[in-house]
């Protein structure tokens, strides 16, 4: 899928990717926007230079404290799905 208008946010993150030391991004927008077609786009690119890992948020209702970082975080082995895991 081809990205329109998207190059310099593209670079953007690819610059942030390549500087030392690390970075963070924050990728906002109204729904519908492109966000997680960008962010899907960037991580192809980036998936062989670096680890992917992806959080989503849920709908505001769920109760889910920092459900995002939850998702990483299982994606790199730190949090148990459930107690029963723990």
């Amino acid at each position: 899928m081809e990205l329109l208008e998207r190059a310099d946010a593209l670079a953007t993150l690819d610059g942030l990717l390549a500087s030392p030391g690390g970075a963070v991004a924050l990728v906002a927008g109204e729904a519908g926007a492109g966000k997680s077609a960008l962010l899907s786009a960037f991580a192809s690119t980036a998936a062989p230079r670096a680890r992917v890992l992806w959080g989503s948020c849920d709908p505001l209702l769920t109760p889910r404290a920092l459900g995002p970082l939850h998702d990483v975080a299982r994606q790199v082995g730190g949090v148990p799905r459930s107690p029963a895991e723990a």
